[in-house]
Parts: C-alpha cells; sequence; structure tokens
C-alpha cells in the first residue's frame, strides 16, 4: 500500500547540489506532504515594515526550499510523475518591491513592502480590491546533473523556479530525472500571482504542498511538462470582463514595460492608491501574454486585468 509522508521546512535549502543527501526516501506511487517557508525562509515577518526590509533581508538565502525527496529506483532517463493533490496556506503573505530589481527597476528605485491576510480563498487587503487565491508553488525540481553549487533564480530542465502559476492543485507535474534518486525540492510558494511576476514577487506566502509521486521508467523527457485540469483563471474572474493593454516593439521586454507602466496609471487612476501599490498588484493579478510574434521584428504584449478584482462578492 502506497504511504503517506510528511517533511518539514527545518532546514530549508537555498541551492541547487546534488551532492547533498535525501532527508526522506519515499517509493513510487507514495504521497508527501511539503511545509514550505516562505521564499524568503522566514526572514519576512507579519509587522516588518519596509525599512525592516531593507535592513534585515538577505537575497542570498532566497529561495527557501524543503527537500531533498528521493524516490527509490529513480534514475537518468525516468521521469517523475508528480500529481499536485493540494496546498494549504497559513493566513497571510508579502510582496516586496526590490531597489535594482523587477520589470521596472528605473520606475521604482526605493523599497517597498506589502503585507497580505489570506481569508480562505480570497484576500482583501489592497483597498478597493478583492482578489481571488490560487495557490501553487514557484518551485519544483529535481537536482540538476551539474555538479556543484548554483543560486535557484534560474530554472532549467530539471524544472525549479519555473514560476508557472497553474502548477495549482489538480495540475501533474512531468519532470526528467538527472541523478540517482532524483532528489525533489520545493517552495516558493505563491498564494497568487499573475503571468510575469513584475514585481519581483508573487503572494510569498509559507505553505504546506501534498504531492503524489509516481515514476516512469526509461521514459527520456526533454523538459518540463504539465498537464492542468483548470479553469485557467478563477471562476469569478471569467465570468466578468477583462481589460485589455495592448502594446508592440521589437524588443519584447520594452512592450511589457509600456503595457505595465500603462495599467500602473489605470489603477491609481481607478483607485486613488500609491504607484507601489498599483504595480504590487500588477504583479499578483495581471497576465502578460504574448499575442503576436509573425510580424518580424516586432512582438505585440497583451496585459490582461480582469474587472472581477475591482468587484466585491458576497460571502
Amino acid at each position: 500500500m502506497p504511504s503517506h509522508h510528511t517533511l518539514d521546512e527545518s532546514p530549508t535549502v537555498h541551492r541547487w547540489n546534488n551532492a547533498w543527501p535525501a532527508r526522506l526516501t519515499i517509493a513510487p506511487g507514495d504521497t508527501v506532504t511539503l511545509r514550505c517557508a516562505d521564499s524568503s525562509g522566514r526572514q519576512v515577518q507579519p509587522g516588518w515594515t519596509a525599512q525592516d526590509f531593507s535592513r534585515k533581508f538577505d537575497p542570498l538565502k532566497v529561495h527557501a526550499l524543503t527537500g531533498p525527496v528521493a524516490v527509490e529506483g529513480a534514475e537518468p532517463g525516468d521521469v517523475l510523475e508528480i500529481k499536485i493533490e493540494g496546498y494549504q496556506h497559513h493566513g497571510w503573505a508579502w510582496t516586496s518591491l526590490i531597489p535594482g530589481l523587477g520589470l521596472l527597476a528605473d520606475d521604482f528605485p526605493h523599497p517597498h513592502l506589502f503585507h497580505w491576510k489570506l481569508d480562505g480563498h480570497e484576500t482583501r487587503s489592497m483597498p478597493g480590491v478583492t482578489l481571488d487565491l490560487h495557490p501553487f508553488a514557484g518551485i519544483i525540481g529535481v537536482q540538476r546533473a551539474e555538479a556543484g553549487e548554483f543560486r535557484t533564480r534560474a530554472p532549467g530542465p530539471f524544472g525549479g523556479n519555473m514560476d508557472v502559476r497553474h502548477l495549482t492543485a489538480g495540475t501533474t507535474l512531468y519532470l526528467p530525472v538527472f541523478t540517482a534518486g532524483a532528489n525533489l525540492l520545493a517552495g516558493d510558494c505563491h498564494a497568487a500571482q499573475g503571468d510575469g511576476e513584475v514585481c519581483i514577487n508573487g503572494m510569498e506566502a509559507p505553505m504546506e504542498i501534498t504531492l503524489s509521486i509516481r515514476l516512469q521508467k526509461g521514459r527520456p523527457l526533454r523538459a518540463p511538462y504539465a498537464i492542468c485540469t483548470g479553469p485557467l483563471v478563477p471562476p469569478r474572474y471569467a465570468a466578468s470582463p477583462w481589460h485589455l493593454f495592448i502594446e508592440s516593439d521589437e524588443v519584447p521586454r520594452e512592450a511589457c514595460k509600456r503595457v505595465v507602466r500603462r495599467v500602473i496609471e489605470y489603477v491609481v487612476n481607478r483607485l486613488g492608491i500609491s504607484p507601489e501599490l498599483a504595480y504590487t498588484l500588477c504583479s499578483v493579478v495581471l497576465d502578460l501574454k504574448v499575442s503576436q510574434l509573425v510580424n518580424v521584428p516586432t512582438t505585440t504584449i497583451t496585459g490582461y486585468l480582469p474587472e472581477a478584482i475591482f468587484q466585491s462578492p458576497q460571502r
């Protein structure tokens, strides 16, 4: 019979390194619940101010991951089949602006920190806005093939810091195995995030992740693949109109910048909040999508902002 395991977040892991031994070994078909700190490794506290964040936050401790978890019999050339069973948040999250980082680093040179109170499946922490939560892990990955120690920022064939917001409960993720045991790690959980995560954070939150893990032997896979059962957007968002902000440029990142600046201006004018809060909102709900690549050399980027966030649903 398959077994259920639990692994806590102490100690957290901040690097990829395939020389580290597994903290837990499971059999194919088993289920594991990983207790994950927020991406800061519990540095950020609910009472912190922007000044606290600027003075005390150590970016070298990002990302805080739980693991490694070895799977019996896994070896290079195999595939892990990871069914995401569920997430459980702890009632709070944070989003920051960090000088020098993010899509609009030149526009926002000062640190900023916003705390979210998570109430079940929503948050009303920002004035005039109700956001639906869609928890997911920004990082799910196996140990890399290369020897040595590597920062966790860049994703790759091993998975890692993909920030794919549809790795929600019900999704099955397939990862190629590069080392004996695979040695899975996960963390960087977000209570919500827009496609783009433009200010550098989603809603960074401590959570529990429950995963069912199977092993597919001798099935080469070039890079991560997933099957998402949907819905791709929260149902309440889908029931209302969307605001589309469209920009084209030979440099896609410049088109993205203009889209986000326009959304910030729209939100500031509509809600009367600061540009910093509007930028924070963009990071957790605005979806940036590539609309066309065919008109070489120009790329068109569209930002999708749901009207439903400005509505107050009945409880």
